[in-house]
């Protein structure tokens, strides 16, 4: 077994209290080849980024710390941030998938765009959750209506 899959897995380092809640539901699997499926979430198994193009990367230093409850900043375009919660639940080569346990749902994230990520200590989560949209009325963003 690879460090990595140690690591999901519960050996070599301690499982995080994110990962252990997600392990525990009777809804989680673990195939024999590393893929994880929870609910109607599918991942392929976890890489190792322990190479040398790789080796201090932003994909490594997630990789590093799947399980930790993060908040990523995202730039869009040149002048707008946007902010991800949740689980980091996955990393791959171009994206990272967040588990949002508020409303049960996965959030696969742009790897490129992200600028900074902010972990949290165990237990500690920010007071606004930045996965709800504003707005409440259902239509997209920066549409206008007519009068």
């Amino acid at each position: 077994m690879t460090e990595m899959a140690e690591y999901r897995t519960g050996g070599g380092n301690a499982m995080t209290p994110g990962m252990k809640r997600l392990r525990g539901r009777s809804d989680f699997q673990e195939m024999e080849d590393g893929r994880n499926t929870l609910s109607n979430f599918n991942s392929p198994p976890q890489q190792s980024f322990d190479s040398e193009e790789m080796r201090g990367s932003m994909q490594m230093i997630l990789s590093e710390n799947i399980g930790q409850f993060v908040v990523a900043e995202f730039l869009i375009g040149t002048e707008n941030i946007i902010r991800k919660q949740g689980i980091l639940f996955h990393v791959g080569r171009s994206y990272i998938t967040l588990y949002d346990e508020a409303v049960n749902n996965f959030i696969v994230c742009d790897v490129f765009s992200i600028k900074f990520v902010y972990f949290y200590m165990p237990g500690d989560h920010p007071r606004v959750n930045y996965n709800i949209l504003p707005g409440n009325s259902g239509e997209p963003m920066n549409v206008r209506r007519g009068r």
